[in-house]
């Protein structure tokens, strides 16, 4: 799954096995969508693009949710949290995430 788009894309796309699959869920990034397709024919890999505002609602990834949700309190699945910041230098927050220097989630903290 890639939800930043641009570059990030093309590299998800390169980083493919054979008969891998990109699901394009976003365009966090904001960069413009250029990517080489090209090089997916020789591995039959696949690309195709995902609108969750469709999906959000289904059963299926309601369930989805909720096990990820219980995987992460249960400490089975780890969040990479980058920075914390107290809410009233949310300016700073978001200017460090938009610095694209963050890697894992930032943090406000009421």
């Amino acid at each position: 799954m890639d939800s930043v788009g641009g570059s990030t894309l093309q590299k998800s796309i390169l980083a493919l096995g054979y008969r891998g699959r990109v699901s394009m869920v976003g365009a966090a990034g904001r960069e413009p969508m250029q990517v080489d397709v090209s090089t997916m024919m020789g591995g039959n890999r696949s690309l195709s693009g995902v609108f969750l505002g469709a999906e959000i609602g289904t059963d299926r990834v309601h369930d989805t949710i909720q096990r990820l949700i219980g995987e992460v309190a249960s400490g089975a699945l780890k969040v990479m949290i980058d920075r914390t910041f107290p809410l009233s230098e949310a300016a700073d927050a978001h200017a460090y995430i938009e610095s694209r220097k963050a890697v894992g989630r930032v943090l406000l903290i009421p």
